[in-house]
């Protein structure tokens, strides 16, 4: 195991931290607004501030640990998430809500296995691709190793987590090196997946039973918005009339209608941001976009500088992650894609997201601080 002795501070990228620190403020101010008064026993920012606590202890941990130590836990990690999406599914003792079957309760505290698998998986893949030559068994192993725990999370259901894997896994394994060759396997892959959703979402047989029929009826809105508004368009309405009625500057904290009056599914966690629209408006919005930028930028910046192919692949799993879940979690907002159950990075409500996206920028920040300063 390998921990530095002493870690050159001028190599932190401080500007990693501060963004990373705005995020999560960003994310507890709007929930406690949004659920402070709310008739439930629940206090929902209280929460989300130890979540963050305990995130940013781990986050440090990450920093002060060299990354390298990942490759010697890389399969263990690996095995007992992958038990334990196992024993969610097929025992009595998995927590289920809203016909998703996702969370294990501790009794002091609720997780989701999946949430850290996000995080397991880009490590083992990096692990398996950082090698000097890569071939067919490298290849095989890691389509075998992410494949697995894909399917096991759509039947929780949770189609969305199980996307967000299977993106930055093929994001992994096209900038590790492969041949060419079999990289138009994984084409082919990547066209039987979209092939058997395009089946199923349309109940043609066999595959008529891998998506949940509120799933499909997600699609079918998404396809034609106004087909259903007060059933299975619901949701996605109220957001769009959320992030509308926001205008240029919001209504504030505390004022938005929607939010407030409970018109919202999800508020704090599926669709905050639309709450965020709601109270901050067009400018608001814009500036915690900003903000994801700049955290995406940062993120590049070391996955460049990474002294290792380890470090790089490690980098770039986590920048992918980050990507895909802001960009199909907005995109559920604003009606652009079928709504899924993508929790806002650093922004939603939830601990499990939280540790692991706190997880992730601690990651990054152990690959930077073992290297040279770098200019932005």
């Amino acid at each position: 195991m390998y921990i530095s002795g002493f870690m050159k501070i001028q190599t932190i990228d401080w500007i990693l931290y501060l963004v990373t620190v705005l995020l999560v403020i960003f994310g507890i101010v709007t929930i406690f607004s949004i659920t402070y008064g709310q008739p439930t026993t629940k206090n929902f920012a209280q929460h989300q501030i130890i979540f963050a606590f305990f995130g940013f202890s781990f986050l440090i941990l990450l920093t002060i640990l060299d990354y390298r130590t990942l490759k010697t836990v890389a399969f263990p990690l690996y095995g007992v998430l992958l038990v334990l999406l196992l024993f969610l599914i097929f025992t009595p003792f998995g927590k289920a809500y809203l016909g998703a079957k996702r969370w294990i309760d501790l009794g002091f505290f609720q997780f989701q296995p999946s949430e850290f698998f996000k995080l397991a998986s880009i490590i083992v893949l990096a692990k398996i691709c950082d090698q000097k030559e890569l071939s067919l068994k490298h290849f095989l192993l890691s389509i075998g190793l992410f494949l697995p725990p894909m399917f096991l999370i759509i039947k929780q259901p949770d189609f969305g987590t199980a996307l967000i894997l299977f993106l930055t896994g093929s994001v992994i394994i096209l900038i590790a090196g492969f041949n060419k060759r079999y990289l138009i396997i994984l084409g082919g892959l990547i066209l039987i997946f979209v092939s058997i959703f395009l089946l199923s979402t349309f109940s043609i047989s066999p595959f008529t039973h891998i998506l949940k029929d509120y799933q499909k009826q997600r699609i079918y809105t998404f396809l034609n918005p106004q087909k259903d508004p007060f059933g299975a368009g619901y949701n996605v309405a109220q957001s769009m009339i959320a992030i509308g009625s926001g205008g240029l500057f919001g209504r504030g904290l505390g004022y938005g209608p929607q939010s407030q009056l409970n018109f919202i599914p999800a508020k704090q966690t599926d669709f905050i941001f639309s709450v965020t629209a709601e109270a901050f408006g067009f400018v608001g919005a814009s500036i915690l976009l900003g903000l994801f930028f700049v955290l995406f930028l940062r993120i590049l910046k070391i996955a460049k500088s990474a002294r290792d192919n380890f470090g790089t692949l490690l980098c770039y799993g986590m920048l992918s992650l980050f990507i895909f879940s802001v960009l199909i979690n907005i995109g559920m907002t604003l009606g652009l894609l079928p709504a899924t159950g993508i929790p806002l990075p650093l922004i939603s409500y939830g601990g499990s997201s939280l540790l692991t996206s706190l997880a992730a920028i601690g990651i990054c920040q152990s690959i930077m601080v073992r290297h040279k300063k770098i200019t932005f």
